[in-house]
């Protein structure tokens, strides 16, 4: 059975963890229609609660696609420059790990992301800066964690929004 080093788990959190906020923080500034892919789909669990969970400055949402059309439709033109970028492994295992590669360990976990940098709103180019900070979990973009999968070529979103909770700092 393949096991993960210490250096294994830091390695792909942070790779994750990169390549996950330059997409989405991209598509934040200036591809709003793609937005909902970088969440699980909507489904509502046993004990009733709904995922995603998106926590918007205090507006809940667990309907990507909602969120991602209010965005869109509703939100005035915003530039994101995420400063800094923190991420743990949050759940080692979302599957039993008996008998599973190195690589099929390395997309079994759950991440924790924290993200913190300025925001311009409504101004393209001289508008105030107000702060932000936004937390994720992400989850491995697979069937059995409930979302999409990224297909037999691999190609898609490799990690996806489990829960989001963004705030401004004011």
């Amino acid at each position: 059975m393949a096991t993960l080093t210490e250096t294994d788990y830091t390695r792909v959190s942070t790779d994750a963890a990169e390549s996950f906020a330059d997409a989405f923080y991209t598509a934040l500034n200036g591809s709003r229609n793609q937005l909902a892919s970088f969440y699980v789909p909507a489904i509502t669990q046993p004990s009733g609660r709904g995922l995603p969970h998106i926590s918007y400055n205090g507006d809940v949402l667990n309907d990507p696609v909602a969120f991602a059309t209010r965005f869109e439709k509703e939100m005035p033109w915003t530039h994101f420059e995420p400063q800094s970028l923190d991420v743990h492994v949050l759940n080692r295992a979302l599957t039993p790990v008996e008998g599973k590669s190195k690589k099929e360990l390395e997309r079994n976990m759950s991440l924790t992301v924290q993200v913190s940098g300025y925001v311009r709103l409504y101004e393209r180019k001289d508008g105030p800066m107000k702060g932000f900070s936004d937390s994720f979990v992400l989850v491995p973009n697979k069937e059995e964690v409930g979302a999409k999968g990224t297909g037999k070529s691999g190609q898609g979103r490799q990690w996806v929004i489990q829960t989001q909770n963004l705030r401004f700092v004011t």
